[in-house]
């Protein structure tokens, strides 16, 4: 009986972490320098990150398809769709008021 249980267990953990996906990457602007302090949500959800000092990332999703906001008072807002990669690069351009 403990065995069963072991491996009921052992299945739903693995089970689990395949609903979400590390999705890790770094925010800059047009000059390459980092921005701090963007907001990077998963749409639809309540899933969200922001960008540290050197304006890297980290945010897991539940799917490869979903769709990242990345929102900063300063710039202009940018979207972009998750594909197989885990890593990603993000321009981000100035609001014109700026």
């Amino acid at each position: 009986m403990k065995k069963v249980i072991l491996l009921m267990l052992t299945i739903s953990f693995l089970s689990c972490g395949k609903d979400s996906n590390l999705i890790t990457g770094n925010v800059s602007n047009t000059n390459g320098n980092p921005v701090e302090n963007v907001l990077v949500q998963v749409m639809g959800t309540d899933l969200n990150s922001r960008t540290n000092a050197k304006g890297e990332f980290k945010i897991n999703t539940r799917n490869r398809g979903d769709e990242l906001i990345f929102t900063h008072s300063d710039y202009e807002m940018r979207r972009i769709n998750l594909s197989d990669e885990s890593q990603y690069s993000v321009k981000l351009i100035k609001r014109n008021n700026q």
